[in-house]
């Protein structure tokens, strides 16, 4: 009996023990783990179970980009900026709730019964057809290491256009015109869209949900919320530069002055592709709708995207190449090389759109085979029909002497054989049959509907 109360008389006592031990123990490791989330480098505590510091975020502000090692061509803004893109700080418009990641249409209807093709990927970035014995050798090679694909390639073959890209206009026979598309006829519609309303990198049509897509920086009038996430949805809810009220996109590459400095050194797009130099905003931009051959024009359908010119030609052996440059008081003179135009004279380039349509898409595959230039009569060959051709003429305030050049691709190297234009159609269909009426009327209208 005594042994049994003395046992009962210390339990209490070891329990409590065990309990203060418990507790200092605890306590010290709440200390211990404290001091470690701070870190020697006084960072902040670790914000969450996941083990990330408020400190290791994965977005790099630097060049908005996910800083992951993930390409942005998943369609997602990995700053989860609301949509809005960085480079032109415009809203990128209302989400149709299409993926333009994927090259697959929203199945919109033209308006006309017709449907969009899918695969909306344009030309800008080649197939495996296209690609050269090296880029096929690098892919080889690549996936032999277990490489990844270089989100930006070329840049190790950065150079400035060379000296014979250019040519004295007076060296330059008349020809009055070259290249593809550019024979008229019938009545015009232009419209007027002012000569610059943002800048970025992307490329939609060519590169859908790719940050920095193109490489290189475009020029944009009309559509002012045009990037890489645009997509018929979001043009067609977004605000316009053009005084008719016309939502359609144009852009082109942006013309530089190679003794300025640009406002994206250090960025994608600018001088870590090679894009060096102030950005010269044209003097003027004229968007020209025109008649051709001997049959009507056709209204031409919303949303469809037509290309011209190729971003790559000169690493594709000069494929779909539509360059033309010329000088005011030289048009006769049409040349695709830099221009190189005497005092009072101003450098002009003229991009000149395929204007057969074959009837069924709004876009293709190869961002191509859905349009057709006509023949050097004007007319479109069987199966296409004749619809408004579009030619923006793009005047400039030249540098002297070879101080300027467009932008490129990097690997491209500034070759002027590489100058393009993209288009996407959002007028109205009133719009669009005004145009086509006063094209077949034979009368001259700005800005109708």
């Amino acid at each position: 009996m005594p042994r049994r109360g003395r046992h009962r008389t210390r339990l209490p006592f070891r329990l409590l023990a065990a309990v203060a031990a418990l507790l200092v123990g605890g306590t010290a490791v709440v200390l211990g783990g404290t001091a470690l989330a701070k870190g020697s480098g006084g960072g902040s505590i670790i914000s969450s179970l996941s083990g990330k510091s408020s400190s290791d975020k994965s977005d790099d502000s630097s060049d908005g980009g996910s800083g992951d090692g993930k390409d942005s061509s998943d369609g997602g803004d990995s700053g989860k900026d609301s949509g809005k893109d960085s480079s032109d700080g415009g809203d990128s418009g209302k989400d149709s709730g299409k993926d333009s990641s994927d090259g697959k249409d929203s199945g919109k209807d033209s308006g006309d019964g017709k449907k969009v093709k899918d695969g909306k990927d344009g030309d800008n970035t080649p197939d495996e057809a296209k690609k050269t014995d090296d880029q096929k050798k690098q892919d080889a090679k690549n996936k032999a290491e277990g490489k990844k694909d270089d989100p930006f390639p070329g840049r190790d073959k950065i150079a400035a256009a060379s000296g014979d890209d250019f040519v004295d206009i007076n060296n330059v026979a008349p020809s009055g015109n070259i290249g593809d598309g550019g024979e008229f006829s019938g009545g015009t519609s232009t419209v007027d869209c002012g000569v610059s309303d943002h800048n970025n990198s992307d490329n939609f049509i060519a590169a859908p949900g790719k940050r920095n897509g193109a490489q290189h920086v475009h020029d944009y009038v009309g559509n002012q919320s045009t990037n890489a996430n645009s997509d018929d949805g979001s043009l067609a809810g977004a605000g316009t530069s053009c005084g008719s009220g016309d939502k359609s996109t144009f852009y082109w590459p942006v013309l530089r002055d190679l003794n300025g400095k640009g406002p994206d050194v250090g960025q994608d797009g600018g001088s870590k592709d090679g894009n060096v130099g102030s950005i010269l905003k044209p003097a003027s931009v004229d968007l020209t709708f025109h008649g051709h051959g001997d049959e009507p024009v056709k209204p031409m359908p919303t949303d469809l995207r037509i290309i011209t010119g190729n971003a790559k030609a000169k690493v594709q052996n000069g494929d779909n190449a539509n360059a033309k440059y010329t000088c005011t008081g030289f048009t006769d003179r049409v040349t695709s090389k830099y221009p190189i135009c005497p005092s009072g004279s101003h450098l002009v380039r003229m991009l000149d759109f395929p204007s057969c349509w074959d009837g069924q898409n709004l876009a293709s595959k190869d961002g191509r085979s859905h349009m057709e230039f006509p023949d050097s009569k004007g007319n479109c060959q069987d199966g296409f029909e004749p619809i408004p051709a579009l030619r923006m003429t793009l005047t400039y305030d030249q540098p002297a002497g070879k101080a300027f050049s467009i932008d490129s691709f990097p690997d491209n190297q500034h070759d002027p054989i590489t100058d393009h234009g993209d288009f996407e159609n959002v007028s109205s269909q009133g719009q669009a049959k005004a145009t086509a009426n006063c094209i077949n009327g034979n009368q001259k209208c700005t800005d109708v509907g």
